[in-house]
């Protein structure tokens, strides 16, 4: 049976490639978001405290790229169109407040988010008075659970919910003035989520969409906590 002679090793090589969870490294993970602190021009007056920014502002929203390779425990956040919609879904109430006169997300492929000169004049370009940068890491745990002895059962795998894939995005962002030194880190968000089902079908694509929500509708939260407080 030639075709039983393909699949048997390909079904036990899917039940023997991710047998336990081996949980996240959440210090791993935060290292990788550390933000450069903002650094000052030469010719600008260094003062100990800059004032800080008073509303209505417009708001310019970037979301961090890294070039840096993913490692076996953490992934890059690839940031799509949803992604910039929920935080813009989360920041509106601060328009009928008055505080935002605007929300805008900041499209620069040539910016990444330690350039934070670089990220300065571009939000002054589309006339933003504070710039937030967002920032994230995703680490995925995939192991097999107590039902994943029936994978080598050749249906096994297409039918028995014998594998887990638990996702966690760590998510942070930092408030900068476009025209002041004046800065302030939001701390850092967590979103988790998992999802169970068949080796053959599981996709951690799923999980990692719902953490990600899960991480910006916080994230969300206190920016805009973090606004109101410069009434």
């Amino acid at each position: 049976m030639p075709m039983a002679n393909i699949i048997v090793p390909l079904i036990l090589l899917l039940s023997a490639g991710c047998t336990s969870s081996q949980g996240f490294d959440r210090a791993a993970m935060s290292e990788r978001l550390q933000v450069a602190p903002p650094s000052i021009p030469d010719n600008q007056p260094r003062s100990p405290q800059s004032p800080r920014p008073s509303p209505p502002f417009r708001l310019g929203v970037f979301f961090a790229t890294h070039d840096v390779p993913d490692t076996p425990s953490i992934k890059k956040i690839q940031w799509l169109s949803a992604d910039r919609d929920h935080l813009l879904f989360e920041l509106a109430p601060l328009r009928d407040e008055q505080l935002l006169t605007d929300t805008f997300v900041l499209m620069d492929v040539t910016l990444r988010s330690d350039d934070i000169k670089g990220i300065r004049q571009a939000g002054g370009r589309f006339g933003a008075d504070l710039v937030v940068i967002i920032d994230g890491m995703a680490a995925v745990d995939r192991y097999n659970n107590y039902l994943a002895w029936l994978y080598p059962t050749l249906i096994g795998a297409y039918l028995v919910p014998g594998t887990e894939s638990d996702v966690l995005v760590m998510a942070t962002a930092h408030l900068l003035a476009v025209r002041s030194d004046w800065h302030m880190p939001i701390q850092t968000t967590e979103g988790q989520s998992k999802v169970t089902g068949a080796a053959a079908f599981l996709e951690d694509n799923t999980p990692l969409h719902e953490a990600k929500r899960l991480a910006i509708q916080t994230l969300g939260k206190q920016i805009t906590e973090l606004l109101r407080l410069l009434k």
